[in-house]
């Protein structure tokens, strides 16, 4: 079977002394067959392939079926059992080697297989505020364990082999059937979400999102009603009356993206609509999301959509 993610290049090279860097994963493009970037298998224990200490691109599901083991996500450590369910940010480094010879569905998947034109952005707005904080690199396993009860498993596991069928088979209006699944799994797990924190936890948990979330939504806010224009860190920084190194810092923890990632996430969104709703050249649609150097609109856009504005548009036009 033709495996879906592989190994970002590292052109990091440790030293004798050092420890390999943990690897990092993204989902490989699927340009020929329109596929949706999701990715779902099931590994068993007899899978002869040992995991590491690894970070991906994309967000991820990770649910034990049966077995038991070490799970670490960052330097913590929890023993995960059947029924265990993890939500991992994009770029948070976890280790499932504990769990080699367990059995588990693995989902990855990035925004824009909700819908061709959504960005990590739409995921932190969309989604409960308890899924949200699973989704953010926070180095507290409790936020990011549900339990799905024995009950209830054998609907999730439904789940997952319909999505995977769906993305096997290709069937007629497969990409639609995937992209649903897929929401009814997130909506899922937002249904289990309230019940898992003890409530000293909780209390805990909803006074640091109030804290916080505030701050990010402004910060989505002023760039979603400012990217056309000539904006950037310092103009974003001013907005919300933090210095732009301490709003650097406080977005990235609480995002795990750069204010600058948000801006041309943002950027790329309205690119993506316009290729598709209209029939503006490229360069009239660059200089439209705020990027007045064509040239460099389209290495950026080919970068983080895997091919060029032109080609995203021939491919995904009805």
């Amino acid at each position: 079977m033709n495996n879906p993610i592989m190994f970002e290049k590292d052109t990091t090279m440790p030293s004798a002394n050092c420890v390999a860097p943990p690897r990092t994963l993204s989902l490989s493009t699927q340009i020929l067959d329109r596929a949706p970037k999701i990715t779902v298998f099931r590994s068993t224990g007899s899978d002869t392939q040992s995991s590491h200490p690894h970070a991906h691109s994309f967000f991820e599901l990770f649910f034990i079926e049966e077995g038991e083991g070490c799970y670490s996500i960052g330097d913590r450590q929890l023993w995960a059992k059947s029924g265990d369910l993890f939500l991992i940010a994009p770029g948070e480094v976890h280790d499932p080697s504990g769990l080699d010879h367990a059995t588990k569905w693995i989902v990855g998947f990035e925004a824009e297989a909700l819908h061709p034109a959504y960005t990590d952005a739409n995921i932190f707005l969309m989604l409960p505020s308890r899924v949200i904080e699973s989704f953010l690199p926070i180095n507290d396993l409790k936020i990011k364990h549900f339990y799905i009860p024995a009950q209830e498993r054998s609907r999730w596991l439904d789940l997952f082999e319909q999505l995977k069928d769906e993305l096997g088979n290709k069937e007629l209006s497969f990409i639609e059937a995937a992209r649903a699944l897929l929401m009814l799994l997130l909506i899922e797990t937002a249904r289990f979400s309230e019940p898992q924190l003890p409530q000293s936890t909780k209390s805990s948990t909803q006074r640091s999102a109030k804290k916080g979330s505030p701050v990010v939504e402004k910060v989505l806010y002023f760039i979603a009603t400012n990217f056309r224009k000539s904006i950037g860190l310092q103009e974003v920084a001013k907005e919300v009356n933090f210095s732009p190194a301490y709003l650097t810092d406080l977005i990235r923890r609480e995002t795990g993206k750069t204010v600058g990632g948000w801006i041309a996430e943002r950027r790329m969104t309205e690119a993506r609509h316009l290729l598709l709703a209209t029939d503006l050249p490229v360069n009239q649609i660059a200089e439209s999301v705020g990027y007045f150097d064509s040239s460099y609109f389209i290495r950026l856009f080919r970068r983080l959509n895997g091919t060029t504005p032109q080609a995203w548009r021939l491919l995904y036009r009805q």
